[in-house]
């Protein structure tokens, strides 16, 4: 088939398309239609009569690399089996597996993750002679990629056994023939360096280069596709320097600098055009990101129309920030017949995931947390919730088999297989079982094992008692105490006091969820609670994605919703204490990562930042709105918050209606 540039795609990308030969550099801005640009330059390329087996496109997940490929397939008709799109790491991976013989390893080699290498490091510390306890395994790891990458030269405690220890690990790497993810680009570089004649064979093969989201490559990365662009330069990346995030896992967006002074012949193309969000919402990441003064000059422009203002919402604190979002998205849902898939609400960092997705449980809102585990997914919390819905239902006997030896409590697999085999035969609930072993003369569950499940009976039966008499949050405090959980973690983590106070918050939060939910349903039971957070979307129940997007800034890149809600925007929050404390450089990180939050909505956009808020102690503190607020035109904002308001009875008749759905009422 013949494409015709200029009638497929704008001006701007048409230009940037049609240039297939020499070195080009796509500034692609937010919304741009960067992806349709790079799917229809590629189609080019290959009507031009450049062989597919001869282009490399690179980008950063799997994902987005099997979406290329497939927009390309369908485009061009033909299934391009030697085309090669993929990630970075993957590429490295493949010529590894031609070629690793030439570093000193056997083709045969394995890929160790996080949890391998920290396994790897705990036996070389042991090696050494030295104590595992008196190292965080996780720090170190990253400290050591740090070194084997190149991002720091030395190590801070120069007369410690760190060095030694990293030594000793590269050492121990190699001997057990395995390689890191770091390694799927170090060592190829290594081999281009040591192995000119490899390096030439894949000149060779790629002669036309593709790197997609540039301004998020590392040194390394640039150095590695570098090498294989310079003999035929051939390559074209394309990237936003404004949308530069990563630099914590070793991104650099002055990598645009170094290609400019590496290929001086380049073409440069501008992509301003954004096909996604309003007008009011670009001005305000225009105004916002011009404050950065290391980058690209470019400004966002749209044919649409200029849309709503801004909204701004400024809530007492991150209690009523997180019911007024998930009240105004049920509001909008229901009134306005909105997908819940529509709605992105991001924040900063991961703490703040928590309460605003157990407000939006309480509304019946099915969520997807990304950037961040769910709450009610982490281990301790789903052992809590499993305590609770014994007690509430003793017939539940998943969550019963959860708990019965969390902790432990020498109640063993044979034990456990009889009393599922008798609960089966007599067709009773596992715990009714539990409790005729338990007190059976003729139980065939004898002596130590027979005593331990009377006390986890009995225990159980004095639980249901407390509930009767106390309060839900009360009686969790009870279990915590009562079934040793804190010492529990205490043996699973002996090294890590950092994880047992963060799970032991996590709990703590759970008690305070209770607690609030008691307060502002006390005619509701720990019954009702327990059903919200069970809640799968019982209205959603035919449409399995229709679920509110709840994720860090980070996590939402390349991502859009008609509808987002920004939480947390505040001093300390974004731009973050650890930023504000540094310098200047990581200030325009987090400008840039605002911008990216801003540029991901669609139609609508509202802004929150709250009077005080809790530390990580749960102490309440005053807080200020983010100073980037300070840097839009108050004009494109608004204080009109209706949409975001409700009074005690719009809460109590969503309650409602929630129970009623449970057949309750």
């Amino acid at each position: 088939m013949s494409i015709d540039l200029h009638k497929e795609l704008n001006s701007e990308q048409a230009a940037a398309a049609q240039n297939i030969r020499g070195a080009s550099l796509i500034i692609a801005g937010a919304g741009s239609g960067k992806t349709r640009m790079i799917t229809y330059r590629i189609a080019h390329m290959l009507e031009c009569g450049i062989d597919e087996s001869e282009i490399l496109a690179l980008t950063f997940t799997n994902k987005a690399a099997k979406e290329m490929s497939e927009r390309i397939r369908s485009l061009v008709g033909k299934p391009l089996k030697k085309l090669t799109a993929t990630t970075f790491h993957s590429f490295g991976l493949g010529l590894l597996k031609q070629y690793i013989q030439y570093l000193g390893y056997k083709n045969n080699f394995t890929i160790y993750d996080t949890n391998d290498n920290t396994a790897l490091l705990k036996q070389v510390i042991v090696s050494l002679g030295l104590e595992v306890s008196d190292y965080n395994t996780y720090s170190l790891l990253s400290v050591f990629s740090d070194m084997k990458t190149g991002r720091i030269k030395t190590f801070e405690n120069k007369d410690s056994a760190v060095s030694q220890i990293y030594t000793e690990w590269l050492l121990s790497q190699k001997a057990y023939n395995v390689v890191d993810f770091d390694d799927l680009i170090l060592l190829p570089i290594k081999l281009f360096e040591k192995r000119p004649d490899v390096l030439e064979k894949v000149q060779e093969r790629y002669k036309y280069i593709l790197v997609d989201e540039f301004q998020d490559t590392s040194l390394l990365q640039y150095r590695f596709i570098s090498m294989i662009a310079m003999k035929y330069r051939n390559i074209c990346v394309v990237g936003d320097d404004d949308q530069s995030i990563y630099s914590w896992r070793g991104a650099n967006y002055r990598n645009i600098v170094k290609f400019e002074e590496d290929f001086p012949e380049r073409k440069e193309y501008k992509l301003e055009r954004n096909y996604r969000s309003t007008g009011t919402i670009l001005e305000a990441a225009n105004q916002l990101i011009v404050h950065n003064k290391e980058r690209k000059k470019k400004k966002l422009w749209t044919e649409d129309d200029e849309g709503s203002r801004i909204y701004v919402i400024n809530p007492e604190d991150e209690d009523e920030e997180a019911f007024m979002i998930a009240e105004a998205v049920k509001k909008k849902h229901k009134e306005k017949g909105l997908s819940y898939s529509d709605f992105g609400i991001l924040v900063r960092t991961n703490s703040l995931l928590a309460t605003l997705e157990n407000a939006l449980m309480e509304n019946g809102i099915v969520c997807q947390v990304s950037g961040g585990s769910s709450f009610f997914d982490r281990k301790e919390v789903r052992d809590m919730i499993c305590y609770l819905k014994v007690i509430v239902n003793p017939d539940d006997d998943v969550s019963l088999l959860r708990i019965i030896n969390t902790p432990h409590r020498s109640i063993g697999r044979v034990s456990v297989e009889k009393l599922r085999q008798f609960a089966d035969e007599k067709k009773i609930s596992l715990f009714d079982a539990l409790t005729q072993f338990a007190y059976a003369a003729d139980s065939p569950v004898k002596g130590k094992s027979q005593e331990n499940l009377k006390k986890f009976s009995n225990q159980i039966l004095s639980w249901q008692n407390e509930l009767k008499n106390g309060r839900n949050a009360k009686l969790l405090n009870t279990i915590i105490e009562d079934t040793g959980y804190r010492e529990m973690l205490y043996e699973e983590y002996p090294d890590k006091p950092k994880m047992i106070d963060f799970k032991m918050k996590s709990l703590e939060f759970l008690v305070n969820r209770i607690t609030c939910f008691e307060k502002n349903n006390p005619d509701s039971s720990l019954r009702d609670y327990l059903n919200l957070m069970s809640l799968d979307g019982k209205e959603n129940a035919d449409r399995e994605d229709d679920k509110v997007n709840l994720m860090t800034m980070h996590a939402s890149k390349g991502l859009e919703f008609d509808t987002v809600y920004l939480a947390g925007v505040e001093d300390n929050i974004i731009p973050s204490a650890r930023a504000l404390e540094e310098d200047a450089k990581n200030i325009d990180e987090e400008r840039r990562l605002f911008y990216v939050a801003i540029t991901r909505a669609r139609k609508e956009l509202t802004i929150s930042y709250c009077e005080k808020r809790k530390d990580r102690m749960g102490e309440s503190h005053l807080v200020l709105p983010s100073r980037f607020l300070e840097e839009i035109p108050s004009s494109l904002f608004t204080q009109e918050n209706e949409a975001y308001e409700s009074t005690p009875e719009d809460r109590i008749g969503m309650l409602n209606d929630l129970l009623k759905s449970f057949g309750h009422f």
